[in-house]
């Protein structure tokens, strides 16, 4: 969960910490690693506003399932790209490296600025297998800005499947469509590479109202200022924009149309998911 590229708008620690109980609670491997009495504080005060705003909004979705739902998607594709290697932007407090870095045929490297990958270093150090878990040699914790980073400098030759995980949700249009042609480039100069990302296009959210813009202000609050990026394009303007960047191919999957054989959980439940696929023939 992208914690960071944007921390110089503001401090997005607290989403970090949300989703990482959110793995936890979704009984995901690896999460327990990173989670704590504040992750647990963060994700019940967090669960506890999204109540109350649903009894005055009982068509806003299940931020929590959703998130569990997002999570497996993206491990789904990941697995099923073939890549020896995987480069997660703005990794926060993803467990995902520390289960798929358990195969060492697989190289995983995770980027983040620098004090969250401090601290993610910091809650591996603190039991025996998280110390394990951290010496292994193809799991790398980058500390960089996923926005700026030379993305070859941290990538091992061959093809290379990006992450980018709650990230582009604070982006603007225009930084959205400056990474897409960086790792459209990549994705190019390294021929079964691909780009796997989640954007539910602000068009189809459920207007906030009133107690959603509170929600939105008590939110930056927390974060000290940071906001997540509106505007008015729709799934194909999107779609557009990652051709247009250089992507020959682009898949979007929601939850209920993904393929059975990955048992993406919670699909009874009210959520709002839309993971994206994109790669350069």
């Amino acid at each position: 969960m992208a914690s960071t590229a944007v921390t110089r708008r503001g401090d997005l620690s607290v989403t970090a910490y949300y989703t990482a109980h959110t793995w936890r609670w979704g009984k995901l491997a690896g999460a327990e690693l990173f989670t704590g009495r504040k992750s647990r504080d963060v994700f019940n005060a967090t669960n506890l506003a999204l109540g109350v705003a649903r009894l005055f909004r009982r068509d806003l979705p299940s931020l929590r399932h959703g998130l569990v739902q997002r999570h497996v998607m993206i491990d789904r594709l990941a697995a099923a790209s073939g890549c020896a290697q995987v480069l997660e932007l703005a990794a926060g407090l993803s467990r995902r490296g520390v289960t798929m870095s358990a195969d060492p045929a697989l190289r995983y490297v995770e980027v983040d600025l620098p004090a969250m990958i401090a601290h993610k270093q910091r809650l591996l150090s603190k039991s025996a297998r998280g110390r394990e878990i951290a010496a292994r040699p193809n799991l790398v914790l980058h500390a960089g800005d996923a926005t700026t980073l030379g993305l070859d400098e941290v990538l091992a030759p061959g093809p290379v499947c990006v992450i980018a995980e709650g990230l582009l949700v604070y982006l603007d249009a225009s930084a959205q469509q400056a990474l897409w042609r960086r790792v459209a480039a990549l994705c190019a100069a390294r021929p079964g590479s691909a780009l796997v990302f989640d954007l539910v296009p602000f068009v189809e959210q459920p207007r906030p109202g009133r107690v959603g813009r509170g929600f939105e202000r008590l939110f930056k609050r927390a974060t000290k200022g940071a906001t997540m990026a509106f505007d008015g394009r729709t799934r194909d303007d999107i779609a557009a924009e990652l051709r247009a960047a250089g992507f020959t191919t682009v898949e979007r999957i929601a939850p209920a149309d993904a393929p059975p054989a990955w048992a993406v959980p919670h699909l009874a439940r009210r959520t709002q998911q839309l993971v994206w696929r994109a790669a350069v023939a």
